[in-house]
């Protein structure tokens, strides 16, 4: 079964379902909710529990609006901020001013119960406040059941769940619109993801690079680290990763080789073709992957939850690309670059054209080992 859920075609064809199933649901509902005054943000009053709504399992779309954390504890200080997440992104949000992160999991569709069981808990809550911010049917859903006083969400075809609609706006960049939001509700955000590692994880990272050869006299070692693996269409050949990581080892760089799950049965070509080049690091809890990623000097990914991880770690990092329409999510600091449809040649002249190469290349040969 996981093989099978693994599959691009399978979980092409879920997306498409998933899709046409919510506008059949949005065409029902609209025809029994009314659609509700709506209220002005000045309403907003005696505010002590408040819902941010993001039930989504990419990674990538849960950091993305991790910033209006920031701007919900802004707008309201002294109220307690929860969170509800898809179970699977629910960890990346460890660490921020919530009090409690609730999740929704695809597993609801076999065990309904629990999905009552979690909407029976948000009503007994009573939230002042529920706020969805992806423009979603199934946030707004939650958002309208939750019960909450004040449900405020974008205009659009979701108008019924919310009775606070806020005007649409469509900044070019993602990152922008958690930002655009935030000033409509009276607050500020950093244009960024948001993500924080703390000190047990942060060591735990530095324990995994030492059994790699990545630290020397008790400081990590500036290195690389790609990033091999990515979603359906926007993944990059794994021959072209082994060939990248084997020109970067072979120039004298620090390099340390991610696997994702999906890339787990290739570990082994990998560890043979890179012998003391690389580092080759297998799949990793994601707190623990994220605490790694803070640690490198530089990361290349392809558009994936990686690739909005270091954005939010401040990494400097060159995203490799498949299509135009990536350009929206892609980092955009000053040491962030992209390539766009490239082979390694063109990823491999990206990287030693950086300013951090100087510092990724090591001093001596037979630098990285294996990791498990």
């Amino acid at each position: 079964m996981g093989r099978i859920s693994h599959n691009p075609a399978v979980q092409r064809v879920g997306i498409y379902l998933g899709r046409h199933g919510k506008r059949l649901l949005g065409s029902i509902f609209s025809l029994i909710i009314p659609l509700p005054q709506n209220l002005p943000l000045a309403a907003v009053q005696d505010v002590r529990r408040v819902l941010l709504v993001r039930p989504n399992f990419r990674i990538g779309n849960t950091l993305i609006a991790s910033p209006l954390v920031l701007a919900l504890r802004q707008r309201f200080p002294d109220a307690q901020i929860d969170f509800l997440s898809g179970d699977k992104t629910a960890v990346v949000l460890a660490n921020l001013p919530l009090s409690t992160i609730h999740s929704v999991s695809q597993r609801f569709i076999k065990r309904p119960w629990q999905l009552v069981e979690l909407l029976w808990r948000l009503r007994r809550l009573r939230y002042d406040v529920a706020v969805e911010t992806g423009n979603s049917f199934s946030g707004a859903l939650l958002t309208f059941v939750s019960g909450a006083r004040y449900r405020i969400g974008a205009t659009g075809r979701n108008d019924r769940f919310f009775n606070l609609r806020l005007p649409h706006v469509f900044p070019e960049h993602m990152y922008d619109r958690p930002v655009a939001f935030a000033r409509l509700l009276g607050a500020d955000c950093p244009d960024h993801p948001v993500y924080v590692v703390s000190a047990a994880e942060a060591a735990q990272a530095d324990a995994i690079l030492h059994a790699v050869g990545l630290v020397a006299d008790g400081q990590v070692q500036s290195f690389v680290g790609l990033f091999v693996g990515g979603h359906l269409t926007k993944r990059w050949p794994l021959s072209e990763w082994l060939e990248l990581a084997r020109a970067l080892g072979e120039a004298g760089g620090r390099v340390a080789v991610f696997l994702g799950p999906e890339e787990l049965r290739s570990a082994e070509q990998f560890r043979r073709g890179l012998v003391g080049l690389a580092a080759v690091i297998a799949p990793q809890p994601l707190r623990v992957f994220g605490a790694l990623c803070s640690k490198a000097a530089l990361i290349v990914t392809p558009d994936s939850g990686p690739m909005h991880l270091a954005a939010a770690l401040s990494v400097p990092t060159i995203a490799i690309l498949q299509s135009e329409r990536s350009l929206k999510y892609c980092p955009r600091q000053s040491e962030d670059r992209v390539v766009m449809r490239p082979q390694a040649a063109a990823v491999l002249a990206a990287v030693m054209r950086h300013p951090r190469w100087a510092a990724l290349r090591a001093t001596a040969p037979g630098r990285a080992a294996d990791g498990s």
